[in-house]
């Protein structure tokens, strides 16, 4: 974080720097406007137009991006919880599975002593 602040501060002094050495002013036409100001208030404004040209041309990109993640994110969420019911019904199977397992050993040791009562 600290080291953000640090770029922002050297992009400024930057900027200030440059401001005080391009301070002519030179003439922008535009259709039928013409105005004048100084170089360094001109780059800005065309930075700052472009920027936002750019921000407006890429907004739909970044709000289908945003809706694919919650899409996915709540995709996720649901097969989570379908995961957590189906390991719920695999303990339980697996439970049952060891009590019929269990009784068929108990019936086994049951029948060889009823065998031998017999004889």
């Amino acid at each position: 974080m600290q080291i953000m602040v640090i770029f922002a501060l050297v992009i400024a002094a930057l900027a200030i720097l440059f401001a005080v050495q391009n301070n002519t002013p030179v003439q922008v036409s535009f259709l039928a406007w013409k105005v004048e100001s100084p170089l360094a208030l001109v780059l800005l404004i065309a930075v700052a137009a472009g920027a936002l040209i750019s921000l407006l041309a890429s907004l739909p990109t970044i709000t289908r991006d945003k809706l694919t993640v919650r899409s996915h994110r709540k995709k996720v969420a649901e097969l989570e919880s379908s995961l957590s019911d189906h390991k719920g019904k695999l303990e339980e199977a697996q439970k049952k599975l060891a009590g019929q397992e269990a009784e068929k050993e108990m019936e086994e040791i049951e029948v060889p002593a009823v065998k031998k009562g017999n004889e």
